[in-house]
């Protein structure tokens, strides 16, 4: 059995994103992913946008963990959470929270059931406009044992990364969720007396706390008085974390579990509990297979 979280569509199923902003959407057809799994699936209902802890996750299950409450969760109990590369795995059909850092990944009891089905449902999409071109990838373990380095002076700008993320996710979740106002879909507020009317109590009553937070947050950051300030510095930042990574001196790089690092440099990552403490894994684009290597190595 697969759980499907319900930001990921299936046709004639709800699709939620966990928000009561779509309480009654229907998707109108099947995700990417779902119609690449052979197994049996069944369906359930995370936080709003992944923007808290969601809770006793359910076991196998796919969804989409930009914050990395997913992650945090999976290694306090006992779980995996492999993270693919940006792009190695269609978002089409996912409903989007921070577009450039969206990507579907796996909750899993162990590294080898993970990967076969990350195997199965990773591949170019043509619907997708930010994907490599491999139509398959191969997630076999490397005979050689990965180089696994810490976090050192050589990867700096840890102290603001999860500034950079909140300032950029805030910023993508607003421009997302712009579009959830009573009228074309999802849910819609009863008694209202013009369009203005309709759209606040829709977003009032519909929206959590963690989402009106992070629309409020989002609009202030890209408006024009702070974009510059706080925008464009955070996307300069995150160019910089990704040419800071050389991994021509390490394969594999040990992280905390709630570091943000992979999410904002696009890197397969894979996260676990590790003599009690949550432990992350990174490693460079389409690297996967020396994460399932490293995590061995560490058992």
């Amino acid at each position: 059995m697969v759980y499907i979280d319900d930001s990921i569509m299936q046709k004639g199923s709800t699709a939620t994103a966990g928000s009561g902003i779509l309480e009654n959407f229907i998707a109108p057809f099947d995700a990417t992913v779902l119609s690449r799994l052979k197994e049996k699936t069944q369906r359930v209902r995370l936080a709003e946008f992944g923007l808290k802890d969601p809770g006793e996750l359910p076991g196998t299950l796919l969804c989409n963990d930009v914050f990395g409450h997913v992650r945090l969760r999976a290694a306090a109990q006992k779980l995996i959470y492999i993270r693919p590369t940006y792009g190695t795995v269609s978002r089409y059909g996912l409903i989007p929270t921070a577009s450039s850092m969206d990507q579907i990944g796996i909750v899993c009891k162990d590294p080898a059931e993970g990967f076969s089905l990350l195997s199965a449902i990773a591949g170019h999409d043509e619907n997708d406009g930010a994907m490599f071109p491999e139509k398959t990838y191969s997630y076999a373990k490397p005979e050689k044992t990965p180089e696994i380095a810490g976090l050192s002076p050589d990867l700096p700008f840890s102290g603001v990364q999860g500034q950079v993320l909140d300032i950029l996710g805030y910023a993508e979740i607003c421009n997302n969720i712009s579009r959830y106002d009573g009228i074309k879909f999802g849910y819609r507020a009863a008694n209202y007396k013009n369009t203005d009317e309709l759209y606040k109590k829709t977003r009032t009553e519909a929206f959590g706390p963690e989402a009106k937070l992070a629309a409020i947050m989002g609009c202030l950051i890209l408006s024009e008085g702070y974009y510059r300030v706080f925008y464009e510095k955070a996307m300069k930042i995150r160019r910089l974390i990704k040419e800071s990574l050389r991994f021509d001196k390490y394969d594999v790089i040990t992280l905390p579990a709630d570091s943000p690092l992979a999410v904002l440099a696009g890197l397969p990552s894979l996260t676990f509990s590790h003599n009690g403490t949550g432990v992350q894994l990174a490693a460079d684009v389409k690297k996967e297979n020396l994460l399932y290597a490293a995590w061995e190595a560490m058992q």
